[in-house]
């Protein structure tokens, strides 16, 4: 009697299953932002496909079917995933612009962080922002939400990028 070694229809269902719940997975790693949108489902489906297999052929061959997909799917999810970058739709989603100082980007000056520590007087009142001449050089500053008349001495507590933050003294 000659055995049957291909899995029935529903064993491939199952396997697709699994695999689908993967690859929701693994785009919800690789694409998408946060997680729930394909994450939830991915989930959902890999337990759904491994309770089935259970049901249907008992624990160890759920368990075997399970890792056998996953084994599968995760390098067949990469390559897709790769290719679909050179895509046109995949180049759509990849943001391939540079920030470069001759379109006008600049980053913050290094002398800037130099600062923190430094003192000098406000030059304009302070609600939260203003000026401050720190070092004989006008600074743009900002409190952490206090008020600060002008002409009050004033130090700098913290450089974020071109925020510059101070504190009267």
């Amino acid at each position: 009697m000659k055995r049957n070694v291909l899995p029935d229809p529903m064993s491939w269902f199952l396997i697709f299953l699994i695999g689908l719940g993967v690859l929701l997975v693994f785009i919800e790693i690789a694409l998408l932002p946060g997680f729930g949108a394909a994450g939830i489902p991915g989930i959902t489906l890999i337990v759904a496909g491994i309770g089935l297999v259970w049901v249907e052929f008992g624990l160890k061959v759920g368990l075997i079917y399970a890792s056998a997909t996953i084994a599968l799917t995760i390098p067949l999810a990469i390559l897709g995933l790769w290719l679909f970058r050179r895509t046109r739709l995949g180049k759509s989603f990849i943001l391939d612009t540079a920030a470069n100082r001759a379109d006008g980007f600049q980053a913050p000056p290094q002398d800037l962080v130099n600062l923190v520590g430094k003192s000098g007087k406000s030059i304009t009142p302070l609600r939260p922002a203003g000026a401050a001449l720190i070092n004989d050089r006008r600074v743009d500053v900002v409190t952490l939400g206090d008020f600060i008349e002008a002409e009050v001495e004033v130090e700098i507590i913290l450089v974020e990028g071109n925020r510059v933050v101070v504190r009267s003294l």
